[in-house]
């Protein structure tokens, strides 16, 4: 054999292939109908199938448009709430810088006030329990008349008075008396009386 020559069979003179029974023209024209109608029939389920098919897509399509939707409305809730949250976060943020500040403020008032209601205390040292006689504070009263002759017509307020330190275990052991002022004016007197 040469190169690039097909080898070719030899073929069958003379030789038919027996006749089937539809190959009449008309079996020809019948099966041919046949066939356009098996097409035709399956052309129509497959357009129902796809008809079918394309309504449960839009169905499903609109389906899930609501639930994105609906989704979208909740992530925007969300939204919204947390920038309130965010804004209140910030504005508490805000409030604790200040607080140190603030307590600081408050310090100094409480010992601003401290200081200025011991301003009116007036210490009474070494009163032994036997010398009080009646209350403590008629006692304290009528010592400061005794020492501060320029208070006998005046009346002497006292907001609060009371001995200091351990009470005495012996009877006749000296403790300090405190007694606080209601005038701070009055106290100057007593204290300018004392120091002559």
């Amino acid at each position: 054999m040469r190169r690039g020559s097909e080898e070719r069979l030899p073929r069958a003179q003379g030789k038919r292939e027996p006749a089937r029974p539809g190959d009449s023209p008309e079996g020809r024209l019948r099966s041919c109908w046949v066939a356009r109608l098996r097409w035709a029939e399956l052309f129509g389920a497959l357009r129902r199938d796809f008809a079918t098919l394309k309504q449960e897509i839009a169905a499903e399509v609109k389906e899930l448009k609501r639930e994105v939707i609906e989704l979208g409305q909740r992530v925007y809730t969300l939204e919204q709430a947390q920038e309130a949250r965010e804004e209140d976060l910030d504005c508490h943020r805000r409030e604790l810088l200040t607080l140190p500040e603030m307590n600081q403020e408050l310090q100094y008032q409480t010992e601003d006030l401290e200081n200025r209601s011991r301003r009116s205390n007036i210490r009474i040292k070494g009163v032994t329990s036997q010398a009080v006689t009646g209350k403590l504070e008629d006692f304290v009263e009528r010592l400061f008349r005794h020492v501060t002759p320029d208070l006998k017509g005046q009346t002497v307020v006292l907001d609060r008075t009371h001995r200091v330190g351990r009470s005495a275990r012996t009877p006749g052991q000296a403790q300090d008396i405190l007694t606080c002022l209601h005038c701070y004016k009055q106290r100057e007197i007593i204290m300018a009386a004392v120091r002559d």
